[in-house]
């Protein structure tokens, strides 16, 4: 194979190299899948075992996908169903998207309700002030903290993670003029680049709630009533209450996300090795033996009981070990050749008839990414934009268009909502722009302005313990 490849990049023999080529690349990543699926199959029925409950969208999912891996994986029928298998899996995939964009959501939500909740915490609670404290003292502490680094990448994520957490204190026309400028960096990008950070800024601003958050009615109830609620306005048995219930939120939600983003990840696996039945056999050792152990998996699953596997088929699990990583570095030497197809040779592919192959050689490229919920348009899509004229993209232009809606969004929301909300929003939001200080002495006025700005003694005083806990780790 090293030869094929040398002899693509040299662009000879492309009419015997394509097909080889093709074909190598598809056993590979069906090869990885199979592997890595078998290991991770195991590990989610466990995880399912560990909920119990056997209701609601995970179970639902969970068993649209055993339905899929019985009927489009295991059960190989090329001609008659691989079609629709793909079908069926990109819907779940898009709907398991769905239910982790919904939870992603709930966590920025609470994580600034959380915010102002810590930061309202010593109204009830006793706290004894720091004796010779000064806030030159702690500003001190912070720089020496900050650039103990000598990486700048290092000393950047410091500087935004104090400032995420220092008392906020900044007028809403200054943080507005903060997060317009923070846009100019991204003047001489694309627009894939400029859109992904503006989709940070308002999910993790709250400005952007995706549809469907009232599936989670628990979690939904407890967004109702803490965002009604003034945090300095309320006894300490109301303010224990909706701590509890923010502790609650976060612990569903990460036990949530991890088994959803499990669930896609074996989806993505699953997805690749439909994608490569037409090209494949198992004869291969370490493929026979994760055939056996997902046929035994999903047959537990159906049986609506976790069972213990036998030893003869753990014992299979013995012939995967390292399998992954040997593979990964296998993918990653020859993985580069594809690229240089996808931008020369796709009309010479087409004409070999080799496009379905090729589609699903960069959709499983896209799939085994670390990125579980990547866009497969692009890939999908590859040979019907390949004649497509490239204009221009006026990227100044698209940035400002894309400037104003933000700074929109954001006065609009401002005006809907409370202080203390509206400060932990442009906290957060000031500490994932692009580093707005241009000297040392500038990160050391903000942060001690900061501190003797702050005339709420419980508000800065949990500032300062939370800066000192992340110092200190």
């Amino acid at each position: 194979m090293k030869n094929v490849i040398k002899e693509l990049e040299r662009n000879t023999n492309l009419e015997i190299n394509l097909p080889k080529y093709g074909e190598y690349m598809m056993d590979l990543y069906n090869k990885r899948a199979c592997v890595e699926f078998a290991m991770d199959y195991y590990t989610f029925q466990g995880m399912m075992q560990d909920m119990g409950d056997k209701s609601g969208y995970l179970c639902d999912f969970t068993k649209r996908f055993n339905d899929i891996v019985d009927n489009y994986v295991l059960k190989v029928n090329v001609d008659k169903e691989r079609e629709e298998g793909i079908e069926s899996i990109n819907e779940l995939r898009d709907e398991v998207f769905k239910i982790v964009e919904i939870l992603t959501a709930y966590a920025d939500i609470f994580s600034r309700y959380e915010y102002v909740s810590n930061r309202c915490e010593y109204l009830y609670r006793e706290f004894e002030e720091i004796s010779n404290y000064t806030d030159e003292d702690f500003t001190r502490e912070v720089m020496q903290y900050i650039f103990a680094d000598e990486d700048n990448s290092a000393i950047n994520a410091k500087i935004s993670e104090i400032i995420a957490e220092l008392p906020f204190r900044m007028t809403k026309n200054k943080f507005l003029e903060l997060l317009s400028d923070g846009l100019n960096v991204y003047s001489k990008t694309d627009k894939e680049t400029i859109d992904d950070f503006v989709y940070i800024l308002k999910t993790s601003g709250m400005i952007s709630i995706p549809d469907g958050i009232e599936k989670f009615e628990e979690l939904y109830e407890i967004y109702n009533e803490i965002s009604k609620t003034d945090f300095s306005k309320i006894d300490i048995d109301k303010f224990k209450a909706l701590e509890d219930k923010l502790r609650y939120s976060a612990d569903f939600i990460e036990n949530e996300t991890n088994i959803y983003m499990m669930l896609q990840g074996l989806i993505n696996k699953a997805y690749v090795m439909i994608l490569a039945m037409p090209y494949v056999d198992r004869h291969d050792k370490e493929v026979e033996c994760s055939f056996d152990i997902i046929s035994e998996l999903n047959k537990s699953f159906y049986d609506d009981e976790y069972i213990t596997l036998e030893e003869d088929i753990t014992d299979k699990f013995i012939y995967l070990e390292g399998v992954p990583e040997k593979l990964q570095i296998t993918i990653q030497s020859s993985e580069f050749e594809l690229d240089d197809i996808r931008n020369n040779h796709l009309s010479l592919v087409e004409s070999l008839m080799l496009k379905e192959m090729y589609v699903g050689l960069f959709v499983s490229s896209n799939l085994l990414e670390d990125s579980l919920f990547i866009n497969l348009t692009d890939a999908l899509n590859v040979f019907d934009n390949k004649a497509e004229i490239v204009n221009d993209f006026d990227v100044e232009k698209y940035l400002s268009e894309k400037r104003d809606e933000l700074l929109k969004d954001f006065m609009e929301f401002f005006k809907n909502n409370n202080k203390q909300l509206n400060r932990a929003v442009m906290a957060l939001i000031i500490s994932k722009l692009p580093v707005f200080f241009n000297n040392i002495s500038e990160i050391q006025d903000y942060v001690y302005n900061s501190l003797s700005n702050c005339t709420n003694k419980a508000e800065k005083y949990a500032s300062i313990e939370i800066v000192k806990s992340l110092m200190e780790n």
